[in-house]
Parts: C-alpha cells; sequence; structure tokens
C-alpha cells in the first residue's frame, strides 16, 4: 500500500492535502479504531482551536452521502464535525480524509454491537446515547453549540437575512439553553436508485404538505445533557431552556411540539431517500441506532404517497455551494471505491486486515502500521 501512496502522488484532492498524504493518515487511523475497538478512545486526547458550533453525527453506511453531507454543514457555519462511523462494511474515512486532515472532521470508528434498549430511561447509556455524551464531552469549553443529527437530515436557514449560516441564526438564541428545529420529511420524488452523482440536495425534492411536530435540538454544550431519546435535553439551569424556532416557544424535555410554525428560520428535511435505500434501510436497520425506533416499509410508502410538494431548499443549497466554489469532490484514488480495488487486487478485505491485527494481540501503533503496509 506504501508504493502504491507514492505512485499516486499527482493525484490531488481539491483543496486539502493529497491523496498520498490522505492515505497515510487512512492508514494512521484504521489502526486507531483497531486501538479504540481494545477499548481505547484516541478522541480523548484531541485539543481543539476554539470555535462557535459543531455537530455530532452518527452514522452507518453513510459513503454515498457524506462528504455532501460534511460539505453542506460547513458551508452553513459548521465549524466541527465530530464522526462516529458505526460499522460501516466500508469505513467513511475513504470520503472525508481530506476533511480530517484539516481538522473540519473528528472521525471515529465504532465496531459496535447495536441492543435493543429496553426504555427511554435507558437511552443516556446506550449506544446513541454514550455517542451524544461523548460529543458533548469533546465540545466543552471548545464549542459553544452542538447540532445533535443524523445523516438523513440537513439544516436548512430559511429565512434569507441570515444568508446561508446557520451559526448566524444561532447568534440571536444564545440566551437559550437549546433551540428546537422543526422536521419535514422528503420522500424518494420516485428515484427508485440513485446513481453516482445523486445527492440528496438536488436529488429530493418533493415533502410532505407540512411539517413535522418531531424537532431536533442544536444545544449550548454548558447548559444541557443527554436526556430520553435523540430529540431532547435535560436543561441544567432554569434561566436557559429550550426554544422552539418559529414562535420562540419555552420548552423542557419533550420530543414533539404541537403546532410547528409554518416559517421557521431553520428547517430539517428529513430524508427517505431512494426507493432501494429506504427498503435496505429496514432490512438492516429497523430498530434505528437508538434502539428504540421501528420502521417499516408501509411506512415510508405512505411517507412516499403524501409528498407531493416542492421542497426547494436542499437544491437552492446546493446551487449557493456550487456559486461559491463549496463542492470538491474527492479523487477516485481517495473514494471508498478506490480502496475496494485496491484491496480486492491484494486479496483482502478490510475486515480480514481488522481480524489479522487482533489475532496478533497487543497490536502498537507501529505494529500495525508494518501489517498494513504488507497488503
Amino acid at each position: 500500500m506504501a508504493r502504491e501512496l507514492r505512485s499516486s502522488s499527482r493525484l490531488r484532492c481539491p483543496g486539502a492535502p493529497s491523496c498520498k498524504q490522505a492515505g497515510f493518515i487512512f492508514v494512521s487511523l484504521f489502526i486507531s479504531l483497531l486501538l479504540a475497538a481494545r477499548g481505547t478512545f484516541a478522541g480523548r486526547l484531541a485539543f481543539h482551536q476554539p470555535g462557535y458550533l459543531a455537530a455530532c453525527l452518527l452514522s452507518r453506511d453513510g459513503n454515498h452521502d457524506v462528504r455532501e453531507w460534511v460539505e453542506y454543514h460547513l458551508f452553513a457555519g459548521v465549524d466541527k464535525i465530530f464522526l462516529f462511523d458505526h460499522n460501516s462494511s466500508v469505513p467513511m474515512i475513504a470520503e472525508v480524509s481530506d476533511y480530517v486532515a484539516a481538522g473540519k472532521v473528528q472521525y471515529t470508528y465504532l465496531t459496535s454491537t447495536l441492543p435493543r434498549i429496553a426504555g427511554p430511561e435507558d437511552f443516556p447509556n446506550g449506544f446513541q446515547g454514550r455517542v451524544f455524551g461523548e460529543c458533548l464531552e469533546q465540545a466543552r469549553g471548545y464549542y459553544k453549540w452542538m447540532m445533535f443529527t443524523d445523516m438523513d437530515e440537513v439544516t436548512y436557514v430559511l429565512d434569507p437575512k441570515y444568508g446561508y449560516s446557520i451559526a448566524a441564526v444561532l447568534r440571536d438564541y444564545e440566551h437559550a439553553g437549546a433551540v428546537l428545529i422543526h422536521r419535514r420529511d422528503v420522500g424518494s420524488s420516485g428515484v427508485q436508485e440513485r446513481t453516482p452523482g445523486m445527492g440528496q440536495l438536488a436529488t429530493f425534492t418533493k415533502c410532505v404538505n407540512s411539517n413535522s411536530k418531531m424537532v431536533k435540538g442544536i444545544a449550548q454544550v454548558d447548559y444541557v445533557s443527554v436526556s430520553y431519546n435523540a430529540h431532547c435535553f435535560e436543561y441544567k439551569e432554569e434561566g436557559h431552556l429550550g426554544l422552539r424556532l418559529g414562535d420562540n416557544r419555552t420548552v423542557t424535555r419533550t420530543a414533539d411540539i404541537s403546532d410547528p410554525p409554518a416559517d421557521p428560520p431553520l428547517l430539517i428535511y428529513h430524508y427517505a431517500g431512494s426507493v432501494a435505500e429506504y427498503t435496505e434501510r429496514v432490512n438492516s436497520l429497523s430498530s434505528g441506532v437508538s434502539g428504540l425506533t421501528t420502521k417499516s416499509i408501509s411506512m415510508y410508502q405512505g411517507l412516499d404517497n403524501t409528498a407531493i410538494r416542492d421542497c426547494l431548499a436542499g437544491r437552492r443549497a446546493h446551487a449557493a455551494m456550487l456559486a461559491a466554489n463549496a463542492i470538491h469532490p474527492v479523487q477516485p484514488f481517495c473514494t471508498a471505491e478506490g480502496l475496494r480495488r485496491r484491496l480486492a487486487r491484494k486479496g483482502r478485505t478490510q475486515k480480514q486486515l481488522a481480524a489479522a491485527a487482533a489475532a496478533g494481540g497487543g497490536a502498537t501503533a507501529g505494529g500495525g502500521r508494518r501489517r498494513l503496509r504488507q497488503v
């Protein structure tokens, strides 16, 4: 692998380190994920430049969308993304290695089981709840706000006075412990299966007629802790509670709020994806990463039947990103597909590499690196 990386140094990932550098970063991060699987959380050692807004993203097999998701939210004012990759078949580091090297994404790979928790009271100690707690811990002292979100959720700025900046909206609400943002469910838009290059933002434009009662939050890290699901918070101070965007209603611990305002300054598009994607989601992750939800084909089909309204915030944001030169497609060498092909030529898979490293026992960073270079 080291020889391949050296011979490919002429390839560049736009606006970031070379793919050679990104490749070596991938190797070191792959070693770190092996150590993390053995009980070490290297990310806890990180120091950050002070920032304003960070995002906590937990996802699995989001290779198709992760780069667009990262680039959009950086464009929209997020300073740092804490990306937790939950057992993806091909680690998503390949798609965002240049942003990891640039310090915009902190990447952690977790080979974790996903038990279904007994009830909401167990959420803080469940898988997703523990990830949320880790995000708060890592951000405290460095970032004022933390956005808790999923790969199928994209937060758009609807009020033109803020431009496309989520951070600009938040500066008007610093008296709140958190801002709660309603979602709008977006269907498949008739897309049976996406082809390469079809991103979420410009592809899916058909949504249901009204905003959902369900909310997600962006919280000030000093004023909240993890609550009983991914949609609400425990508030530490009476003077810094939640605030619902759109009518500035004060709220406490709640995951849904009735009478959603029609024109809030921020709105989350909740994407179902293509028909093939939501079908696969039902088969592979029917209880979600929280262990509390239940997903079914009939649920998604019902959504598609009612998603007939044009929702164009994603398409407008995509056009604005193009105009601002904020989209930088990764070079083929750096992608997950490129990695799969290189490993296939050697007759090895990433899971085989991980198994070999684990079988060696007492793995060190240096020893792990030597094994990887022999691929």
